[in-house]
């Protein structure tokens, strides 16, 4: 009897780690992600840009009320999410906080892509009268008066007086987005299996792994180092409260995003004819975006829970028996992704899934990148 489990044990370790060379050929095309340099902002990769950035980032003063920062929204240690389904603003907002980790390496921004820069979306947040409903003239004037945050601002860009409102305003934007840029999380334990430690990842991961890249289709969106297509789909996820749709998603963003005050082909863009702002030119608007948004990355997936646009799916575990069954799938005219089909998945196959994605979360930046500086 011994024997025999020794034997059925041996086999399924072997079966758990069976990759073909074209599977491996998939896996390493997953790691490692790099960020790339985002050629829009010029000081993307300044320490002390990104140093007032990050004072920035955690000053409630930013708000009209005084009360709201970015960290409400985006708090460090639950990966830069708020745990919640929709976002609590100035008011109570429409849609789940996205993870900041790893944010750079985004081609739009935004559940919708309304902005094709990471520095366009802190203006945005500001601005918004739910969110933190402040101005730019307010906000500038607290950098002004402010004797930390004044003399940082000089040391990266000059004196504010050099500049106009619009040029300090999109110069304050690119000192937040050079604090992002510094949040990266992409050192996880499938990481350390591509690069070779077959023991950095369970078993169960492994064949979680192997359902991924093979019967589960999974890479149809979520390919490359980044788990993303970088593109928008309706998953056919119930709206949060139930009812029809009603968010246009990525449909009524473009005419926004083309009109942009601080997107990639704007005055203040540091490289207004490059391929971020050429791409944007040439989007049009189609009705089969009504309902679509972002593919998100599935690095950390596991740590930002609730799931989804609008927060609708509560754990991993929602999620994935959503795909599983496609059980109460809604779309916009009967509009529904051709790609997606039920997974019927096993029990044994979703708790391996589970095990895969899990493996994809790497440990929190340092953490003097997760604090107020003062």
């Amino acid at each position: 009897m011994l024997v025999l489990l020794c034997i059925s044990l041996i086999a399924q370790d072997v079966a758990a780690q069976a990759f073909s060379e074209n599977d491996w050929k998939v896996i390493r095309s997953l790691s490692p992600a790099v960020i790339q340099l985002d050629t829009t902002n010029a000081f993307a990769n300044s320490k002390e840009a990104a140093m007032l950035g990050q004072h920035l980032f955690f000053d409630k003063r930013l708000s009209s009320n005084g009360e709201v920062s970015c960290a409400t929204c985006h708090i460090p240690e639950k990966y830069f999410t708020d745990g919640l389904s929709v976002s609590q603003g100035i008011k109570p907002l429409e849609r789940n906080s996205t993870t900041l980790l790893n944010a750079a390496h985004q081609r739009w921004f935004f559940w919708d892509g309304r902005t094709d820069t990471l520095w366009g979306q802190p203006i945005e947040t500001i601005e918004h009268p739910d969110e933190m409903n402040s101005g730019r003239t307010d906000v500038l004037r607290i950098i002004k008066q402010d004797d930390i945050l004044h003399k940082q601002w000089e040391r990266v860009f000059g004196a504010m007086n050099a500049q106009t409102e619009d040029q300090n305003t999109a110069m304050l934007a690119k000192s937040i987005a050079a604090y992002i840029t510094q949040l990266s999380a992409i050192d996880a334990p499938f990481d350390a299996f591509v690069r070779g430690d077959n023991s950095a990842i369970s078993e169960s991961a492994k064949r979680g792994l192997h359902f991924f890249i093979t019967d589960g289709g999974c890479l149809r969106c979520h390919f490359g180092p980044w788990f993303t297509d970088g593109s928008f789909h309706s998953v056919g996820v119930p709206p949060l409260n139930g009812g029809p749709l009603k968010d246009s998603g990525r449909y009524g963003a473009i005419d926004q995003l083309k009109r942009a005050e601080f997107g990639a082909g704007s005055e203040f863009s540091d490289d207004k004819d490059g391929m971020r702002a050429t791409i944007t030119k040439h989007i049009a608007k189609r009705k089969d975006d009504w309902g679509a948004f972002r593919t998100p990355s599935l690095r950390n997936v596991a740590k930002t829970p609730p799931f989804m646009h609008a927060g609708q799916l509560t754990t991993l575990d929602d999620v994935i028996e959503h795909y599983s069954t496609l059980e109460n799938f809604v779309s916009a005219d009967h509009h529904r992704e051709t790609i997606l089909v039920p997974l019927n998945m096993t029990e044994l196959q979703k708790k391996d899934l589970k095990a895969f994605l899990e493996s994809l979360t790497a440990p929190l930046p340092d953490d003097a990148l997760l604090k107020d500086p003062r």
